[in-house]
C-alpha cells in the first residue's frame, strides 16, 4: 500500500450531502451512537473543531488535503469518509450549524456568515482494506498520531484483515504495514483485551470512569510489564514452566477476571483525590508488590503502596542504588574540599551527613550479626 495514497490518487469532487462520516472511526467511543448527527455532534464536543472551522471560513477547503472515501454499502450513491471526518464534520457544521443539537453561540455565528462548501475534494477506494494502511501511516507512526484509545482499535482492525494463520504471524504483518514493531502491535492488542474486559464490565461501577476519562496509555504502560502482564493472564506458562505467546484480544477467555477488576481499582479508582498507585512511575512498584505473594496480600488487605512494597526484595535494590549515588556525590564534594572556603553552614551539614552515615553503619552492622567496629 503507498502510504502516499492521497497524491497518487484522482481526486473527485463529491458533493457534501453525499458524504458520510464513518461510523467505524477508531476515534468514536462505543458510548456514541452511529447516527450520523451524534457523530456529528461528538466531534464537535470532544475536538477543537471551531478552530478548524474558523481555518476553512477564512480560506476555504484546501484542495491539496482531499479526503478518503469508500462507497457506502448501505447507500451505493454515497461514500463513507474513511479519512478525513473532523474535517468533514466542520465543513457540514459550517454549512449549517442546525446539524447539531447543540451548537454553541461561536459556532452558529462562525456558520451564518460562513459561504456554503458544496463539493469536497474526494479520493474514492473501492475497499476499506485499500485505506487502512495509509491511516497507520499517517496516524499511528505519522505527524498526526491518535489519543492511544483510538490507535489500539485501529491496530485491531488490521489486525482482523491480516491473512496469516497465526498471531505471531499477524502481528508482523500488521507491523510492517504500518511501519512499526510487532511487540508493538501485541502491547496494543494485549491492552485493548483487557480494556474490552473493563468496559463490558460497566468500568466496575468505578466513580467517574467512562471510555473518555480512563487513561488508557496507563493501563497499556501498566500491562507492558511481565509481572503485570501474567497477573491479569496477559502471559501464560507451558508445563515446562516456561511463558509462551497467546493472544488474548482473540481468546479473551483466557484472561483472570477478577486480578483485571482489582488493577482496575487500582490504577484508576479515586479516594481523597488519589488512586492506590498514584503516579504512573509507581507501577515499578505495583509490579514488585505483585511478584511477592506476602507484600501482595498486604496490599490486598489494605496496606499502603510504600508499606506493601517494602516487603518486597525490590527495596533492597533501591537502597543499594541510593548508597552507590550518595557515594558518588560524596567522592565528587570530596575532590572539592580543598578549594573551598570555611562556612558554619557547610561544617554543620557535613556533621549532620557523617551523623547518618554512622546511624546506617550502625543498622547494618546489627543486621550482619559480629561485632566488627563500623
Amino acid at each position: 500500500m503507498n502510504h502516499d495514497l492521497q497524491n497518487n490518487q484522482e481526486i473527485e469532487f463529491i458533493s457534501i450531502d453525499r458524504l458520510k462520516l464513518d461510523p467505524k472511526n477508531p476515534r468514536l467511543p462505543l458510548s456514541v451512537g452511529r447516527a450520523e448527527q451524534e457523530m456529528l455532534q461528538y466531534l464537535a464536543d470532544s475536538t477543537s473543531i471551531i478552530e478548524l472551522m474558523n481555518a476553512i471560513a477564512e480560506n476555504g477547503y484546501f484542495p491539496g488535503e482531499p479526503v478518503v472515501a469508500i462507497p457506502d454499502p448501505s447507500n451505493h450513491s454515497n461514500y463513507l469518509v474513511v479519512e478525513g471526518n473532523r474535517r468533514l464534520t466542520a465543513v457540514k457544521i459550517l454549512n449549517d450549524s442546525s446539524v447539531l443539537e447543540n451548537a454553541s453561540t461561536s459556532i452558529r455565528e462562525l456558520s451564518s456568515k460562513a459561504k456554503n462548501i458544496e463539493v469536497l475534494p474526494v479520493v474514492v477506494k473501492e475497499t476499506r482494506e485499500e485505506i487502512l494502511p495509509y491511516l497507520g501511516y499517517r496516524h499511528i507512526t505519522g505527524v498526526k498520531q491518535w489519543e492511544p484509545l483510538a490507535k489500539a482499535r485501529y491496530i485491531f482492525q488490521l489486525y482482523q484483515m491480516a491473512d496469516t494463520p497465526t498471531f505471531s504471524e499477524k502481528y508482523k504483518e500488521v507491523a510492517q504495514s504500518i511501519g512499526s514493531r510487532s511487540d508493538y502491535i501485541k502491547r496494543n492488542l494485549d491492552a485493548l483485551a483487557v480494556y474490552n474486559l473493563i468496559e463490558e464490565n460497566d468500568f466496575y461501577e468505578i466513580e467517574n470512569l467512562n471510555e473518555l476519562s480512563l487513561k488508557f496509555s496507563v493501563l497499556s504502560t501498566a500491562l507492558a510489564d511481565g509481572n503485570i502482564a501474567e497477573f491479569v493472564g496477559l502471559r501464560t506458562k507451558n508445563s515446562d514452566e516456561e511463558f509462551i505467546d497467546n493472544s488474548p484480544i482473540e481468546n479473551p477467555s483466557a484472561l483472570m477476571k477478577s486480578e483485571i477488576k482489582e488493577l482496575a481499582k487500582w490504577l484508576f479508582e479515586k479516594k481523597d483525590g488519589a488512586t492506590r498507585v498514584g503516579e504512573s512511575r509507581n507501577l515499578r512498584k505495583l509490579s514488585a508488590i505483585i511478584e511477592n505473594p506476602h507484600a501482595l496480600a498486604a496490599f490486598r488487605h489494605g496496606s499502603d503502596l510504600e508499606i506493601a512494597y517494602r516487603l518486597t526484595s525490590a527495596v533492597d535494590e533501591d537502597f543499594a542504588q541510593l548508597l552507590t549515588e550518595a557515594e558518588n556525590l560524596l567522592v565528587r564534594a570530596l575532590s572539592l574540599t580543598s578549594t573551598i572556603n570555611y562556612s558554619e553552614a557547610m561544617y554543620d551539614l557535613a556533621r549532620q551527613i557523617s551523623k547518618h552515615i554512622k546511624t546506617i553503619g550502625g543498622i547494618i552492622k546489627d543486621k550482619r550479626g559480629d561485632d566488627d567496629d563500623f
